[in-house]
């Protein structure tokens, strides 16, 4: 009797391990996609915490913003990029600070860049504060504080201004915090 020898794989063992392969491929892709961080959209609300996670730890970091804030870039020392998220601070978006009086004046000029004018500045300090500031849009009013606490969307600017004035008051007593 001879005996054939068989060379090769067959069609069951094949699809097999194309199967095999396919799984352990879709299961290291799948948990890679999962741990992709997806940026926010970039508005009032989310500015403070996208700013913070994306840059936190690389010293101080700012934000800003041209052509009625649809363009935005950031600073890090020396080097300026194009901010890469998706942008939505509204139209018309104005800037207020609150003066050594407690009256809020708004901020015209924030500076130039490539001739243009600087609708709104952001800035992360090294030790995890931001700037301070009340923003005004097409869409409502925002206070965004420095240290504590999250952006809110207040009814009116008086709000805002009030919660300026507490969040102030509130720092003084901050050594028990630290």
């Amino acid at each position: 009797m001879k005996t054939t020898r068989r060379s090769g794989f067959s069609l069951l063992e094949l699809i097999v391990v194309v199967m095999i392969i396919s799984l352990l491929g879709f299961l290291v892709f799948s948990s890679s996609i999962k741990t992709q961080k997806k940026r926010e959209i970039l508005d009032p609300t989310t500015l403070q915490k996208t700013f913070r996670e994306s840059f936190k730890g690389q010293g101080d970091v700012e934000l800003f913003c041209i052509n009625r804030c649809k363009e935005c870039y950031v600073a890090k020392g020396k080097e300026i990029t194009s901010y890469e998220g998706s942008i939505n601070l509204g139209k018309d978006v104005k800037v207020h600070l609150l003066d050594r009086d407690n009256h809020l004046v708004q901020i015209e000029e924030q500076g130039r860049i490539k001739d243009k004018k600087i609708c709104l500045r952001y800035h992360l300090y090294s030790n995890g504060s931001t700037t301070q500031m009340i923003i005004t849009n097409n869409e409502g009013i925002y206070y965004l504080p420095s240290y504590f606490g999250k952006p809110q969307k207040v009814s009116d600017i008086e709000d805002a201004k009030e919660l300026w004035i507490k969040d102030k008051y509130n720092l003084r007593d901050s050594g028990s915090y630290y």
